[in-house]
């Protein structure tokens, strides 16, 4: 049944799923490192350094961000097709959103693994 959802027959339906999907990741995300802080509750520097410097903080950080684009590129595309109807404005800002969204993972990159 779930396949036949996901079709070409409703072509919303992927849409819709993909951003509850998200949803879940960011918000065992939010409670797993919620958890960890009270658990290791660093003090200092140092122990916040060795603590955003592991790589499991790191990809599941990634993995959040990646989440949180995805989530907020379907919302605003809704949002804007929903109350602008100007073809061409709703397409100008929603490059405008797309590209932000790229310079923020970008700049995640850049920001974890000092690319």
């Amino acid at each position: 049944m779930i396949i036949e959802l996901l079709t070409s027959k409703y072509p919303g339906m992927r849409i819709w799923l993909s951003q509850r999907i998200t949803a879940v990741v960011m918000a065992v995300y939010s409670v797993l490192l919620i958890v960890a802080l009270l658990i290791v509750s660093p003090d200092g520097y140092a122990a916040w350094s060795d603590f955003a410097s592991s790589f499991l903080f790191r990809i599941s950080t990634f993995l959040f961000f990646i989440c949180l684009s995805v989530h907020a590129w379907i919302g605003v595309r809704d949002v804007l097709r929903d109350y602008i109807f100007n073809q061409t404005l709703r397409t100008y800002l929603q490059v405008m959103v797309d590209l932000l969204l790229v310079i923020y993972v970008v700049w995640l990159s850049i920001i974890l693994w000092g690319l």
